[in-house]
């Protein structure tokens, strides 16, 4: 039987290694190729899942990989027949299955003996470990500021402490119980509930931790509850940047980051559970992440990442328009089609200028902007830093790329900060928050000012 702390910590190490006495590995393809043998399950240096199978037997034609590899277009995406499904039994009885794998094929041609290995992005468990309720534990292999309100008590040579590295909260009927251990190298979210989770549940919390924490965060290990057992799966590292400088909605140096900071994680939650189909990443999540990651290049990257995480975002907001304006465009572009309609000697270019005349009812991300500006959502200064950042960063001129001064470089920064703020802004009214936000567009004596949203 699998002791399932003992693999986490193991995996956690770089250590995991499982002696498998079969091991199937079977093309997406009928009638596709099928290998067969002994093996085993391993980590390599960085992480990585990894697996080899001395094969036994197999259906396949000696050196076939090398006619699918020649056959192979440069610069297009492997079709589904390419890829290979893992089946695994260790010599402890767990199964272990694998999908979409490309691997590596080894002949020895005096004896047409096969050897296969290859790369893993996960391995998943099936478990017969029944619960009364439903779980799902998720460790990130990576310690996360977040709000830490409970305390542990620890011995160290022979002295009693007490340590804050715990939080529980409750959201969306279900009980979360949050651990970060310094030195620990991992964060860890124990979640139960008496309902079922929603679809891709561990995918919402996911990035419910990133936004609170402005950070690119991937988890590692998922534990989670199914019919009448427990899935494990393991997870290979995810690409990412190492140092991003994406700035958290609540900076954790802030007085209200203890308070405040597990209820913007709920109204977000609740927000991408409702707002996201499937397992795919919600849209918001997904242009935060792009902008996070953008921080970690040059300052330039910096900011045309930012800028069009607002944009992109901005066209997720509806906002009441303004009923008199839209009518007195309509009855401009009414006009304008007809009297082009009577231009006789400028019907090769009457297409093209019905569809710019048409493009003036499609809704500008300034037009949103400046309407929630308004309405004290968005502040009006930081509408403003946009546009300018904008269109010098993702839309240069000649004179924009200019070599530029120390003064230059601060006004970037400020317009960067300014522009964070609008897109955190934005977020807090896509999901509903009022309380306490960090404005990183106001140069405060050591750390940024906090201010309540909706602006008075």
């Amino acid at each position: 039987m699998l002791d399932v702390d003992e693999a986490i910590d193991a995996f956690r190490r770089v250590a995991l290694d499982i002696d498998c006495k079969h091991m199937v590995l079977t093309q997406h393809k009928h009638g596709g190729e099928r290998f067969e043998g002994q093996g085993y399950i391993r980590q390599e240096g960085d992480g990585s899942l990894i697996f080899k199978i001395y094969v036994a037997k197999y259906n396949a034609k000696p050196l076939g990989h090398l006619d699918a590899m020649f056959n192979s277009a440069a610069g297009k995406l492997h079709s589904d027949e390419m890829f290979y499904d893992l089946e695994a039994s260790a010599h402890d009885g767990t199964r272990w299955t694998a999908s979409r794998i490309l691997p590596v094929p080894h002949w020895d041609m005096t004896d047409l003996t096969v050897l296969m290995h290859g790369k893993m992005q996960s391995v998943t468990a099936d478990l017969d470990m029944p619960q009364k309720r439903h779980h799902l534990v998720l460790h990130f292999f990576e310690e996360y500021q977040v709000p830490l309100h409970r305390v542990s008590e620890t011995e160290r040579h022979g002295n009693r402490h007490y340590t804050r590295d715990r939080a529980e909260f409750a959201a969306l009927d279900s009980e979360f119980g949050v651990r970060v251990r310094d030195g620990s190298g991992d964060t860890v979210f124990e979640i139960a509930s008496d309902k079922p989770f929603p679809t891709a549940f561990d995918l919402r919390v996911q990035e419910s931790l990133q936004y609170i924490t402005g950070k690119t965060a991937i988890w590692r290990v998922r534990f989670q509850s199914t019919d009448k057992s427990m899935e494990l799966e393991l997870a290979s590292p995810w690409r990412k940047s190492s140092r991003t400088q994406f700035s958290p909605p609540l900076a954790p140096i802030s007085a209200h980051f203890m308070e405040h900071g597990w209820k913007l994680f709920e109204k977000y939650l609740a927000y991408v559970v409702e707002k996201t189909d499937g397992t795919h990443w919600n849209p918001v999540a997904y242009h935060l992440y792009n902008a996070c990651e953008a921080t970690a290049n040059s300052v330039d990257a910096w900011a045309v990442g930012v800028s069009v995480a607002v944009e992109a975002v901005s066209g997720l907001i509806n906002v009441e328009g303004d009923k008199e304006k839209v009518e007195r465009l309509a009855l401009y572009q009414e006009r304008a089609r007809k009297w082009i309609d009577e231009q006789k000697d400028l019907a090769d270019i009457a297409g093209r200028a019905k569809g710019q005349i048409n493009a003036m009812s499609n809704k500008r991300p300034q037009d949103t902007l400046y309407a929630l500006a308004k309405t004290g959502h968005v502040e009006k200064s930081y509408v403003d830093a946009w546009e300018y950042l904008r269109n010098r960063h993702v839309h240069p001129k000649l004179s924009d790329l200019q070599k530029p001064t120390p003064v230059d470089y601060q006004k970037l920064l400020d317009h960067i900060h300014r522009v964070e703020t609008l897109l955190r802004q934005l977020t807090f009214y896509l999901i509903g928050y009022e309380g306490p936000f960090t404005d990183y567009g106001v140069h405060g004596k050591q750390t940024f000012t906090s201010k309540q949203y909706p602006l008075k």
